[in-house]
């Protein structure tokens, strides 16, 4: 399936309806595709295609907020720490508007800061067993989670450390990491979630390619099938 183009004389690109060979004017389609990347359909809508711009933008954002409702807002979030890879996100990034929060909130907590922007805990990576944060980020965590308090830290100057390993010979039977902790209270709704947002995210893709290229076409093969 491929979306057919053809170039008119003032360099602007046209898309050739599959329904009825109507032409359509694809204004800017590379701003339009970056925006239906940020927003489902929001390309669309700026290229004059309001009904389809809306249509997607219907369709996929309430997924979207269904996957975070469902998810406890705990879904979406990049991490590629050993053990931890968050390979949803690769699918769940396919909506800009998620994915900049996501990458931001990582790139902070995991670097030099220790802590995510504006010390939110929206869209920031599950902290691991032994993890440094910043003292601030630590007291957020305490007072936000119900599930975690002051003695899961240790303090290690100028950092507060989650949940260091115990000493040897002792046990701890508490979940090891923050993404066990919201499995725990979660059960089936993380992985729920989870799937509504990589969802969403899967089918923008096919957004964004009918921003930038238009409506996709059946192949030559396809309509001589169709041909009686």
């Amino acid at each position: 399936m491929l979306g057919k183009q053809e170039p008119i004389a003032s360099g602007r690109v046209v898309a050739i309806s599959p329904d009825d060979g109507s032409t359509i004017d694809l204004k800017s389609p590379a701003l339009a595709a970056f925006l239906s990347w940020l927003v489902p359909g929001l390309g669309q809508i700026v290229q004059g295609r309001r009904f389809k711009g809306l249509l997607f933008m219907a369709a996929l954002v309430p997924t979207f907020l269904a996957g975070m409702w469902l998810g406890d807002g705990r879904v979406v979030y990049a991490s590629w720490k050993p053990g931890d890879t968050r390979w949803a996100f690769i699918c769940q990034a396919g909506i800009g508007a998620a994915a900049i929060p996501a990458m931001i909130q990582s790139w902070r907590l995991e670097g030099p800061a220790k802590q995510p922007a504006f010390l939110s805990t929206f869209m920031a990576p599950p902290l691991s067993r032994g993890q440094p944060v910043s003292q601030a980020y630590a007291a957020v965590l305490v007072k936000a989670d119900p599930d975690i308090d002051a003695d899961d830290f240790r303090p290690l100057p100028p950092w507060q450390q989650f949940r260091p390993p115990p000493p040897p010979g002792m046990l701890d039977r508490r979940p090891a990491d923050q993404v066990s902790i919201w499995h725990k209270r979660l059960g089936r709704f993380f992985e729920i979630g989870t799937l509504y947002t990589m969802l969403a995210g899967m089918l923008n893709v096919l957004v964004v390619y009918d921003a930038w290229s238009g409506p996709m076409h059946p192949t030559p093969r396809d309509e001589k099938d169709k041909q009686p």
